[in-house]
This record gives structure tokens, sequence and C-alpha cells, in this order.
């Protein structure tokens, strides 16, 4: 099966929100793919949340990392 997430799904898996547990479930061996715009989108809820001091920077780098680790197929949206 392809599923397909966005910005929210991921940033919910990084942060440890409540659905983590769920969305890990659901997505394991699966095919997961998702806009080429992800990346960006996910530097930008980092810089949000660090500019309203929600999370350190470190946290930040450290939450980006594992974003890196996340295997997702990028498409191309017209």
């Amino acid at each position: 099966m392809t599923i397909v997430a966005d910005t929210s799904v991921i940033m919910a898996v990084i942060m440890g929100e409540p659905a983590k547990a769920s969305i890990k479930q659901l997505t394991q061996n699966q095919k997961v793919i998702g806009p080429a715009s992800i990346p960006w989108e996910i530097g930008n809820a980092f810089s949000a949340m660090f500019k309203r001091q929600r999370i350190s920077l470190e946290d930040a780098q450290k939450g980006y990392d594992i974003f890196k680790m996340i295997p997702i197929q990028y498409v191309d949206i017209d």
C-alpha cells in the first residue's frame, strides 16, 4: 500500500505526539510518499517553534536529524 504523508503527520511522529504510535503502526512496511516541499515545510515548522521558544535550537536540529531518517519518496506536484 502507498500512504501519502504531509508535514503534520511527520511532525507528530518527530515530536512524540499522542498519534505517534498509531502513525508508526499504520506506515510500518508501507511505501510513504509526500510532496517534494516537505523538507522545507519541516524546516519552517522547527524554525517557528524555535522562534516561539517552544524548543531549543539543539532540539530543532535533533528533530531535523530524525526527519532525515524517515523514508519518504518525494513527488513533484504540478
